[in-house]
């Protein structure tokens, strides 16, 4: 089947897009990655402020109420239900966009639910990083939590490609 006339500059870029990739010898499923990578960042960032920056959730504890975990003392529990909230949020969308679109052509020997619990489970070190970051950088260096949620976004993003690549989708 013949592409439309207006599809043409469309097929065009994607094709000169492709071409210089393979140019430089990037890996188009690693662009692919970064993009869900993207997404991924921005629901994180959105969950955050919805959860820590509003008052939606009015059921949550309020800013800056400390508690006890394990062997330390947290100074805002909020803070800390919110990371962990904007990371999940975070790995659920970067599931179904690597399963639908950036390994959709690599084998899948599980089923998508067994899948997706393989892909929390080995994604675990990037959440740690994020949450860990977040609720380090925040209250100890008083940094904002949208900042210090990107510096654990960035850290935790090599983790992620080497276990997408290597257990969850391998070649």
């Amino acid at each position: 089947m013949k592409p439309h006339a207006q599809d043409q500059p469309t097929l065009g870029l994607v094709a000169t897009a492709r071409a210089m990739l393979e140019r430089r010898n990037i890996s188009t499923t690693f662009v692919k990655f970064l993009i869900v990578g993207g997404i991924g960042y921005l629901v994180n960032q959105a969950t955050l402020l919805l959860v820590y920056g509003s008052s939606v959730f009015w059921f949550l504890p309020a800013k800056d109420t400390g508690f006890d975990f394990i062997l330390f003392t947290h100074p805002d529990v909020l803070l800390f239900i919110a990371s962990v909230l904007a990371v999940e949020a975070a790995v659920i969308s970067n599931f179904y966009w690597h399963n639908r679109w950036t390994f959709r052509h690599r084998e899948r020997r599980a089923q998508p639910f067994i899948r997706f619990c393989k892909f929390n489970l080995t994604s675990i070190g990037s959440p740690v990083i994020s949450v860990a970051t977040v609720n380090v950088l925040t209250p100890v260096f008083d940094m904002s939590p949208y900042m210090s949620n990107t510096i654990g976004i960035g850290l935790g993003t090599a983790w992620n490609w080497v276990w997408n690549t290597l257990v969850i989708w391998p070649r």
